[in-house]
């Protein structure tokens, strides 16, 4: 191998010849070619065509994505399409976007290069959720409880928490296996829309539980 690797070096051939001369395996001899070029000038060869952002520019939509995320206003797929287009444009970039807006090729590329990001269904949350929960005010809670716990000592048993929940009277078809490309995929259930009820239910720090409280639909009684 190592006379396969000098003569590649001094020229005396091309890599398929030498490959054949002095018979080692063409991807073996390729990759330590690769390897010595990556220790002699501190970079590894890149092959194929580069990308339309710079990576620092990447970085930057990515802390950006990620910011609006946090703030409750995620971008989705056509969102950071047209946003890699309008940053491409306003840096003067050279890019191969079309159409005011990134391909989709560029967008599968993007995702797989920045693992930190990923395609999720969010949660819908309120404007009065999403204003009552701030640093402020989980702060003030949790220092008002620390002064109720200080003063009263409250054992785990008296502390408690109550969260609410939808039930619906027909349940949600599991992903099923079917056939390709065929647009409508039904599921038999107990009926195509069912009524809500809402399920009240309470604990403590213990382990303990109050039986949950069910609230149905209203009935409305005719005179």
């Amino acid at each position: 191998m190592q006379e396969a690797l000098n003569a590649y070096e001094n020229n005396v051939a091309g890599l398929n010849e030498i490959a054949r001369r002095y018979k080692v395996p063409k991807a073996t001899l390729k990759r330590r070619i690769d390897d010595t070029n990556k220790n002699v000038h501190g970079c590894e060869k890149k092959f194929g065509r580069s990308t339309d952002l710079p990576l620092e520019i990447e970085n930057e939509i990515v802390n950006h994505v990620l910011e609006l995320e946090r703030s409750l206003f995620g971008i989705t797929r056509n969102d950071l399409r047209k946003l890699a287009y309008d940053v491409a444009e306003a840096n003067g970039i050279l890019h191969r976007f079309k159409n005011g807006k990134a391909g989709k090729k560029w967008y599968y590329c993007f995702m797989s290069r920045h693992k930190e990001l990923s395609l999720r269904q969010p949660e819908p949350t309120s404007a009065a959720r999403a204003t009552g929960f701030n640093k402020e005010k989980v702060k003030a809670f949790f220092d008002c409880l620390t002064s109720l716990y200080n003063e009263y000592n409250f054992s785990p048993s008296c502390i408690y928490n109550v969260d609410e929940t939808g039930l619906s009277t027909v349940q949600r078809p599991q992903k099923i296996i079917a056939q390709k490309g065929k647009h409508q995929i039904g599921a038999l259930t107990s009926g195509e829309r069912g009524v809500n009820t809402t399920c009240v239910c309470c604990l403590n720090a213990a382990g303990n539980y109050v039986p949950p409280m069910l609230i149905f639909k209203r009935i409305r009684f005719k005179d």
